[in-house]
This record gives structure tokens, sequence and C-alpha cells, in this order.
């Protein structure tokens, strides 16, 4: 389907994952690269699981799972992505947060290169070009600059207030971490979507992934914060569960019926968060676009690099 070594079930309602076996390795590191994506605002969890070559499969997974339909190739499958995605959130949530925000430029710069990457994979699912994939770009593309151009100023003056103070407790806001668990999920399911990008929109990135950091203070014993970070991630995973269902189903049918369109839609989506994310402001001097370049190829690259990575063969199955 796109452009990736993964078999379609001759039959309708036959689950996708059925009868194959799980490349043990390649499935934990792509549930980590999964979890690095979602807290860096720009990257698609999704792109990484394409780019691995599991995306017609961690569809076809979650979808099955989500209407009871459970098998072992599935579970085992999932619970290797859910492994790897949760050890990368817990272990470099502090980091990545620190990094985005006192490194701003620099970092988004890289994060436009890394989410360019999966530009080459989704044109192929777009071939052959016709008129609704066209209008499909279109509406991605502007959808994602009209949530730019939209973005709350109160949102990102808070957010701006974070990334100056230099000790920082997350605070608490029910509707928007609903709202960002469900985003933040929409990534893992929809290449070009980051789910960290519009966490950053909702002024909720640096109080979420706060809240993840929070949960290693619990576990050394200071409790201090512990209800905070509960009242944070407890509405994200309403959220996140509530999009998993939705989606899950939706793009599994969408992508069977109308395969370019949807192409087209990512597409659009994908480039228009790359533009949307665009670190630069006329204080910048030629030396920040200098090193701005550098990050965003050095980006594009190493994330086109982990194709080599995708080796079904010779590796331990389940």
């Amino acid at each position: 389907m796109l452009g990736v070594s993964m078999e379609r079930p001759t039959e309708t309602d036959s689950p996708p994952t059925q009868a194959t076996h799980t490349p043990i390795f390649r499935t934990l590191f792509t549930g980590g690269l999964m979890g690095l994506a979602n807290l860096v605002p720009g990257v698609s969890g999704g792109t990484m699981v394409l780019i691995m070559g599991l995306y017609d499969r961690f569809i076809g997974s979650v979808a099955d799972i989500t209407r009871l339909r459970f098998s072992r190739s599935a579970l085992i499958f999932l619970g290797l992505i859910i492994a790897g995605a949760g050890v990368a959130i817990v272990g470099l949530s502090t980091v990545m947060s620190y990094l985005v925000r006192t490194h701003e430029s620099l970092m988004y710069a890289l994060f436009i290169g890394m989410t360019l990457a999966g530009a080459p994979l989704l044109w192929k699912m777009c071939r052959p070009i016709k008129w609704p994939t066209v209008i499909a770009f279109v509406v991605g593309f502007g959808l994602m600059l009209a949530i730019f151009l939209t973005e709350d100023e109160g949102a990102k003056a808070a957010a701006r207030e974070v990334r100056a103070a230099e000790t920082f407790v997350p605070s608490v806001s029910i509707g928007r971490d609903i709202a960002g668990g469900a985003l933040a999920m929409s990534a893992m399911i929809l290449p070009g979507i980051s789910g960290a990008y519009m966490m950053l929109i909702l002024g909720r990135y640096e109080h979420i992934t706060g809240a993840v950091s929070l949960l290693k203070d619990i576990a050394r014993g200071d409790t201090e914060h512990a209800m905070t970070a509960l009242q944070i991630l407890g509405p994200v995973a309403v959220g996140a569960i509530l999009s998993l269902v939705l989606l899950s189903n939706l793009l599994k049918y969408l992508l069977k019926h109308h395969e370019q369109p949807m192409g087209g839609l990512l597409l659009g989506v994908l480039i228009g968060s790359a533009v949307a994310i665009w670190p630069f402001t006329s204080e910048s001097t030629g030396r920040d676009y200098a090193i701005g370049a550098a990050a965003c190829i050095g980006g594009f690259v190493a994330v086109l690099a982990l194709t080599f990575f995708v080796t079904p063969k010779d590796e331990p199955q389940t």
C-alpha cells in the first residue's frame, strides 16, 4: 500500500495480523521511535512506523483489538510496540522537554527535517495523482496552516513563560489535557500528524511532558506533586483511548477504500506541519540559518537512514 513490504489480507474482514510472525527487535525499536516522536514537536509516530515497514500491520492490529477481535499475534505485536514507546517516553521526556525549552530554534529545525523525511513514502501512496488527491492535499495543508494562524496567544505566552523558568511545576487543565491525549494518540496512528506539536498549540506540551517526568520522582519516593501528575495524565489517557478506538477503525476503512486521497491529505498535513513550526524570526542571524539548515538536513538524512534497519529476515520472531 505505502511502498512497504506488508501483505494485504485477501478477505475483507480478515485481520492483517493473522498467520504472521512478529520481528521482536524491529517491533521494539519501532515502538521506541514512536515514543520519542510523541515527545518531539513536529515528528509523527505514525511516520516512524511507516518508515519501519510495519504500518499496515499496526493499523490492522489496533483496529482489531478495539473491536475486541483478539489474536495472539496482534497482542504480542502491540505489546512490544507499547513497551518500546513507554521506555522511550519515560526515559527521555525530561531531556526532550529541556532541549525544546533551551535550544528552540535548533531543535525545531531538526524536527522539520525529520518530519519532511516522511514525504517520499506518502508521495508513493498518492500515485497515480488524480484531482481528488490534489484537493485532499490542499485541504490537509490548509488545515495545518489554519491551526497555526489561529493559535491561542495566551497559550503562546504561557509556553514562553514556562521555557524561561528555571524550575517548573505543571498545572492542570482537564479539557486541554483530554485534547492533548487524543492528538498525541493520533500521532501514533496518522503519518504526518505530530501530537507533540498539537500539544504545543494547546499550550500543554511542557505540562504533559512535565507530568510524565514527575512519575520518576514519585517512583523515587517524592510524592509532593503526585496528585498533580495524576490529574494531568488521567485526562490525557482518556483522550488517548477515545482517539485510539475511533481513529484506528476510521483510518483502516479510509485507507482501504480511498487510498490515494488519504495519501494526499496526510502529505498535506505533513508538509503543513513542517511549515507551521518554522523557528526563525526577523532577529535570526545568518549563523542561525546555517546551523538550522545543517540540523534540518541532518534530521532528514537520519530518518531516511532508518529504512536500512527494515530487515524482516534473520532476527528473532514470535
